[in-house]
């Protein structure tokens, strides 16, 4: 085969020796050998391929599974070598799955389709994924395959893909790290995460909130007896223990469920609390009062009283409008919201992606700290 590989019959005579069985290692060193060169012969590749076969048929899973990691990078390798390790068990194809640049594209959609976990994880981590991949790959059952995707760069999911995956990250802390790790994405479409975000995190998703030019239908919403949440206030300070009365004061004028107004001003942060205030238009020095009444553990905090005072006095009622909606499960507004089909025009009929995501039933909201990582 030239001087740089061993001739065949050398090899072959190696590997019939008796004692040590030397195949594993001999078709490990032919295939680095082939990577190493950078032109091969028409014969040379022949030869290698040959005999690659045939050592494939005797050697390991371990073994094989080696060769697939040192040819997933390898445009030149022979198909017929890929297509055979393609076959294999998963330990041995998953590195081609998500790297071997020439893999038919049929093979991929159809593994993100109706693959298991594994092996549609494989395919969402690949650096060629397209939109159609990200699309249907979202809507995959298995948070491992979502975390895959996620963690991708390369995937870039479009607005209704990613308010997909962020619905899916209210059950998955894991997830929800790395949609929040993104700086890619769009911040506002992470706007239900809120709570789930670092402090820096959360005033990105603020800015990007405000930079919109259209607002939720939440916050177009007229107030009502907003005067009840100044009373509230005022009684809440004449008698401790009376702070509930601010939570059902501040839901009856943003038209909140009981339920959803009583653990937004429980949440721990203080944020969403500070977030009803400013819905109602609860100016800074209400905000501050409202605090010192109804979360005396954040009062003694001189940094986080000062902090969450600040929030206040940069977010705007109509951005924490659209953040109280998204926290309790409704639709922020938009920008130009375009249909995006689950393939283009020139792909595959549209099929089980989809369909599974309806056959799913709705899962209510986690809210951080409640729920550990979840599979499928």
């Amino acid at each position: 085969m030239t001087e740089d590989l061993l001739p065949v019959e050398t090899l072959d005579s190696l590997s019939r020796q008796e004692g040590v069985d030397v195949r594993p290692i001999l078709v490990r060193v032919l295939t680095d050998l082939f990577i190493q060169k950078p032109h091969h012969a028409p014969e040379e590749v022949a030869r290698y391929e040959e005999l690659t076969l045939q050592l494939l048929e005797v050697v390991n899973v371990e073994t094989r599974a080696i060769v697939a990691r040192k040819l997933a990078d390898e445009p030149r390798a022979p198909r017929t070598i890929i297509a055979r390790l393609l076959q294999d068990e998963l330990e041995v194809a998953a590195p081609l799955l998500s790297r071997f640049p020439d893999l038919p594209r049929q093979t991929l959609l159809t593994l993100a389709l109706d693959g298991g976990p594994a092996e549609a994880a494989a395919v969402a981590g690949r650096a060629d994924i397209d939109g159609d991949m990200v699309r249907i790959l979202a809507h995959h059952p298995d948070d491992l395959v979502l975390e895959t995707l996620v963690a991708n760069l390369a995937a870039k999911p479009g607005e209704a893909t990613l308010a997909a995956l962020v619905g899916r990250a209210l059950q998955s802390p894991a997830l929800a790290s790395g949609l929040l790790a993104r700086t890619d994405l769009d911040a506002a479409g992470l706007a239900p995460l809120y709570l789930h975000a670092p402090r820096e995190r959360r005033a990105e998703i603020r800015a990007a909130l405000a930079a919109r030019t259209t607002r939720s239908a939440f916050a177009a919403r007229p107030l009502r007896n907003v005067d009840a949440v100044d009373a509230a206030l005022v009684e809440a300070a004449a008698e401790s223990g009376r702070g509930h009365v601010i939570a059902e004061a501040l839901g009856q004028a943003l038209g909140l469920k009981p339920s959803d107004a009583s653990w937004l001003a429980a949440e721990p942060s203080g944020e969403a609390f500070i977030m009803m205030l400013r819905a109602a238009g609860v100016e800074a020095d209400g905000v501050a009062r409202a605090l010192l009444v109804c979360k005396p553990e954040i009062a003694q905090s001189v940094t986080s009283f000062f902090e969450l005072v600040e929030v206040a006095e940069t977010t705007s009622r109509a951005v924490a409008a659209d953040l109280v909606a998204a926290l309790i499960g409704g639709e922020i507004a938009k920008p130009q919201a375009r249909h995006e089909p689950l393939f283009d025009p020139s792909g595959a009929v549209e099929r089980a992606g989809a369909a599974r995501a309806a056959q799913r039933p709705r899962r209510g909201f986690v809210r951080p700290g409640e729920a550990g990582r979840q599979r499928g």
